[in-house]
């Protein structure tokens, strides 16, 4: 077979019907388009000659490279190259049938790896070429391009396991939310495993950042957010992400601000108090009374708007139920439009507003509500919650109730272990839980809970690494060893529980009540966690204690000082003031050993009664 390498004008080159490419020939040609008018063509042509047959110019079929001719030819269409411009060409003139050598050059070729594709897009960025520029030479987004360089960007030894096949692109994708090349690392190298979904990953890095479906991002908004100053890490890989948003405490601000703006007329409604409280959940309102109520009749101009938009809704819900999810929006507005026409309904007189005070917090999807006509446990508006407001922020300010995120993590994961002892250890309770649990979830429709019934288990060692050293974990592991060891197969499990003894399924049901329990900070209720560990007489001074290595290295030097002045004394804080952090650390450690002190999240608040 002879080859001869020929420069042949375009319009002489016409495609062979011989060329194996059928299906989806044309696919990317804008791209290619875009890479040859910007690098030139790379790549010869493969052809073979036509016969004349009284033709002026001779005509070559291209066998090799049907796409490359496709792409030349949309060029010259507009008017980018002219319709003669010379392309070389590798002509085949006997031996190999047209249709074995487009076989060859489609067939055998190995794509360059994903990991060698966005590393050569960062080598162009560093030859100072921008996202739009490199995006207009290959004919792709700008979003393409800055997704590959994201991934360029990740850290070497993650993107070398990549290439081993040691971590998945979607695992490598779930990186790119965090810059930092140690806390990837630590993640993947000291916590990781095989298996660890992308999502895991993500929520590593992210754990000590406020996601955007948080009611509290939902409220302020990422522009509000942004123009305070704040920054939203985005995931380029996801559309639908609403971003992270990273200084919880100038979220925390602008929430409440923006709570204070709009609720600013509510006072002058006639109310003795008024306490706006971000967080205020059914457990802490369910502590007020009501004021008495006046109920008025609605207007018949009232009651034919009702009527009307009352008769639009079921239409909308009957739509919904056949399969429409076109009208949510509609029917969330009906509803907020009929609550409000039904609210005008209830008033209270004078005398119940001069004893009673309002709430404004923020709902499960971040709309602002406002709690009217409360009334103070034992007494009728006399202030005691405002001063309960301002001992909880004093509290905050100096350092004994608020930590880093990541320190609350850690101290949730320690409480999550010991409640899954002290579970483990008590059937009773356990049977109560679940019980509890299932009645909350089939007859009220969006309870909360502590308890995945579902039996999920959230390994806490991927969250915090120190919990393995938990005497808690230890214990609940050794248990879990036991009775993997009894276990019978799954085919003959249900026959092997009928089998055993009352008493031995109690203590097994206990455990695996115990296995599904997540009170990790932004994991389960924290309402329904309380209530559980007072159920279960949970005192996390029998199961933690603070740590120059665990705890104190991770707090601020005032953070430390008012740890010890607390569960020391003052003048003890006063000898360690002028000490560097890490000296600092361990004097606390010592100071403290032994005190039975706890940072405020670990300390039990007043027992509640059963479940409820």
């Amino acid at each position: 077979m002879t080859s001869k390498p020929k420069m042949i004008p375009l319009c002489q080159l016409r495609r062979s019907k011989q060329n194996v490419r059928k299906t989806d020939r044309l696919a990317d040609i804008e791209q290619l388009a875009a890479n040859i008018q910007a690098n030139g063509l790379l790549e010869n042509l493969v052809v073979q000659p036509v016969q004349a047959n009284g033709r002026e110019h001779p005509v070559y079929d291209v066998v090799a490279g049907g796409r490359r001719l496709a792409a030349l030819k949309l060029l010259a269409k507009r008017n980018r190259i002219d319709r003669d411009t010379p392309v070389p060409c590798l002509i085949k003139s006997n031996g190999a049938s047209a249709t074995e050598i487009s076989l060859s050059e489609n067939f055998i070729r190995v794509p360059p790896h994903p990991a060698d594709q966005f590393e050569a897009f960062a080598e162009l960025a560093r030859q100072k070429l921008s996202i739009p520029d490199i995006a207009g030479r290959f004919g792709i987004s700008e979003t393409f391009v800055a997704q590959r360089l994201k991934l360029a960007s990740v850290s070497p030894r993650l993107i070398a396991e990549y290439r081993a096949g040691a971590t998945t692109l979607d695992q490598l994708t779930a990186f790119t939310l965090s810059d930092s090349h140690p806390l990837q690392e630590e993640i993947w190298f000291e916590r990781g495993f095989p298996e660890m979904p992308a999502h895991a990953i993500r929520r590593l890095l992210t754990s000590t950042q406020v996601p955007g479906s948080d009611p509290r991002a939902r409220f302020v908004g990422a522009k509000a957010y942004e123009a305070a100053g704040g920054i939203v890490v985005r995931d380029l890989f996801d559309a639908e992400d609403d971003g992270y948003f990273s200084d919880s405490q100038l979220l925390d601000r602008l929430v409440h601000e923006k709570l204070a703006q709009e609720s600013k007329d509510v006072l002058q409604e006639g109310w003795q108090w008024m306490e706006i409280l971000a967080d205020a959940d059914l457990s802490l309102l369910s502590r007020f009374g009501r004021a008495e109520t006046v109920q008025t009749e609605m207007s018949e101009a009232e009651q034919s708007q009702l009527s009307k938009l009352a008769e639009r809704y079921d239409e909308l819900v009957a739509a919904l139920e056949e399969g429409d999810d076109t009208h949510g929006a509609e029917i969330d507005r009906l509803s907020e439009e009929m609550a409000a026409l039904e609210g005008r309904t209830v008033s209270w007189s004078a005398e119940a507003k001069a004893q009673a005070g309002v709430i404004v917090t923020l709902g499960h999807s971040g709309e602002i509500e406002i709690h009217r006509g409360l009334l103070k446990p034992g007494q009728h508006g006399n202030g005691g919650l405002q001063e309960d407001a301002a001992k909880r922020s004093k509290k905050a300010g100096n350092g004994k109730g608020r930590y880093p995120d990541a320190v609350l993590l850690d101290l949730s994961a320690h409480r999550t272990a010991a409640l899954r002892e002290l579970m483990a250890q008590q059937p009773e309770i356990a049977k109560l839980a679940l019980l509890h649990a299932l009645v909350s979830r089939l007859f009220y429709p969006g309870a909360a809970g502590c308890l995945c019934i579902h039996a999920s288990h959230t390994d806490l060692d991927r969250a915090v690494e120190s919990i393995a050293e938990s005497k808690a974990v230890q214990a609940l592991a050794a248990r879990h060893s036991a009775w993997r060891a009894k276990l019978p197969e799954w085919a003959q499990l249900w026959d092997w529980l009928r089998e055993r003894e009352a008493g031995e399924r109690d203590t097994l049901l206990a455990h695996c009540v115990a296995l599904t329990i997540d009170a990790l900070k932004g994991g389960g209720d924290q309402d329904c966690v309380s209530t559980l560990a007072a159920a279960l007489g949970l005192d996390m001074r029998d199961w933690w204690q603070p740590t120059q290595k665990d705890f104190f290295r991770r707090l601020t030097k005032n953070e430390i000082l008012a740890a010890v002045s607390e569960g020391v004394s003052q003048q003890a804080s006063w000898r360690l003031a002028s000490l560097k952090k890490e000296r600092m650390a361990k004097e606390a450690e010592k100071l403290l050993a032994g005190s039975g002190w706890l940072p405020l999240p670990l300390r039990q608040p007043a027992p509640a009664i059963g479940l409820s």
